[in-house]
């Protein structure tokens, strides 16, 4: 894109045009990419508790501004005002506690085998990182991508999603205020993903190129950095000499995760949790529970208890503080649900409550009512002949529930997924637990956790197509690589004086 345009940001409920900003152009994005590379020695100056305390004190700041943040959160990106906090405390404390963070950055010796201790293993910052955030989460995603690279030491450019820019542009004016050190090394991308990208793969200045997006995104992003590194073959010397180098790509994905429920457990807590879990932002995220298998001997008493707590659930006006279901991001998501719906039907699943869509016929004020799916066990282990629902993520407020035999059947339609974010077990049989941490496919597990638990401390990623590269991880760790260190000078300065 040579010349720059501007993007109307709406109000996700009203349509109210709330700002205007300036888009980048792939001229702009380049001069970014140039400067924050160009600054990246201010962050060297300081070392990783200095960098660690500053992020803890723009953490003060963003609480301090905590009610505007709120407002832009709720506006831009629909979410009710009770989750647009949440979701900003999610990240003032993560920064607030950052140097938790160092246990995995610290510089740690290797014992070899005869007892030596020559060794040390330093983490070295990749360099420039190009981070891509999606639309449901306007300001804990994006800010934990830039907090993360500043807290290692490398320089950053982040793209937050075009459809709720402005919470994070909103943050990075509060980092100037407070002459925030070394800023120079950090700044924002306001432009569309699907040129964008192609413009951090193409740049060499770029290392490492770090997305929170679908499974079939990031897919088609490693595509297109195939294709590139292509165009750039030499047969000068008679065999293809793939000029470019490697970069680091970092894939937070989909997650269509499992929730279990055994006959074992308190019905009512359980459906209440499980309510919870699964339409939170109108069950926009990732980590949402998404399939709820249930064993067959207390299937229809839970069936009654969860349709009682979605169906309590309130959907309108994302500034009434009573609403659990805010707008919908896009038209996309509300096309997407009612396909999801309508498809399932075609395997006689029975809806149980919800289905219905309220389409403004405008790019705001969409909603898909709370809706619960059963779907038949048998239709549920091939997945080429599955039902959509149970395939691919329903990132919306529609959800499965199936009913298991036994404890061995949930496992196996838990693990009868491309997926493998998170599964959610209860059960009270403690037997039965290490069972369930042992065959779950998934990397991570909690059993009999409330639900929402997300702290710096709680692991992000994935397994199959859930995450790239697969694994339990945290930011920070993706972002620096270890340098071996062999240092013989004890055992040999004599030899070599």
């Amino acid at each position: 894109m040579s010349k720059s345009q501007d993007l109307k940001i709406k109000d996700k409920f009203t349509g109210e045009v709330i700002r205007t900003v300036t888009a980048d152009t792939i001229k702009t994005v380049n001069e970014k990419i140039k400067k924050v590379h160009r600054n990246q020695d201010l962050l060297k100056e300081m070392d990783f508790f200095e960098r660690a305390q500053l992020l803890s004190k723009f953490a003060s700041k963003l609480r301090f501004n905590k009610n505007k943040l709120k407002d832009l959160i709720v506006a831009e990106g629909g979410l009710p005002i009770k989750y647009s906090e949440w979701e900003l405390n999610v990240v003032t404390n993560g920064f607030k506690f950052c140097d938790w963070y160092y246990q995995f950055l610290e510089e740690k010796p290797l014992t070899s085998i005869e007892g030596e201790q020559l060794v040390r293993i330093r983490q070295i910052p990749h360099g420039l990182a190009a981070c891509l955030s999606p639309r449901n989460t306007p300001i804990s995603l994006p800010l934990y991508q830039l907090g993360a690279n500043y807290l290692v030491g490398n320089p950053a450019i982040v793209k937050p999603s075009t459809a709720c820019p402005l919470t994070m542009l909103e943050a990075y004016s509060m980092m100037e205020e407070m002459d925030f050190p070394a800023l120079e090394a950090l700044d924002l991308v306001i432009a569309p993903g699907e040129w964008a990208v192609d413009e951090f793969i193409k740049s060499p200045l770029v290392k490492t190129i770090m997305t929170i997006t679908s499974s079939h995104t990031a897919k088609d992003i490693l595509v297109r950095y195939g294709k590139f590194l292509k165009k750039t073959v030499d047969k000068s010397m008679g065999v293809s000499m793939y000029t470019q180098p490697f970069k680091n790509f970092f894939f937070e994905c989909a997650g269509n995760d499992a929730g279990l429920v055994m006959n074992d457990v308190n019905i009512e807590q359980v459906a209440k949790w499980n309510a919870m879990a699964s339409y939170t932002n109108s069950g926009q995220q990732c980590f949402s529970m998404k399939r709820i298998i249930v064993h067959q001997d207390i299937y229809d008493e839970y069936t009654e208890c969860l349709i009682k707590e979605i169906e309590e659930l309130k959907y309108g006006d994302p500034t009434d503080p009573d609403v659990d279901i805010g707008p919908l991001g896009s038209r996309k998501i509300l096309m997407m649900m009612d396909v999801m719906v309508e498809d399932a039907k075609k395997y006689n699943a029975q809806i149980y409550t919800g289905g219905e869509k309220i389409d403004t016929g405008e790019d705001y004020g969409l909603f898909y009512t709370p809706t619960l799916v059963e779907i038949n066990p048998e239709l549920c282990e091939d997945l080429s002949k599955a039902p959509f629902l149970w395939r691919e993520e329903a990132f919306g407020p529609v959800r499965s529930i199936t009913k298991a035999k036994d404890m061995k059947e949930a496992i196996r339609l838990a693990n009868a997924s491309n997926y493998g974010m998170r599964a959610v077990v209860y059960t009270s049989n403690l037997n039965n637990i290490e069972v369930f941490k042992n065959e779950l496919e998934a990397a991570n597990i909690y059993i009999n956790a409330r639900p929402m638990l997300v702290d710096i401390t709680v692991s992000l990623g994935g397994i199959k197509d859930s995450a790239y590269p697969a694994g339990c991880k945290y930011y920070p760790q993706e972002l620096v690589y270890g340098k071996y260190i062999y240092d013989g000078t004890p055992l040999n300065l004599e030899k070599i004086k």
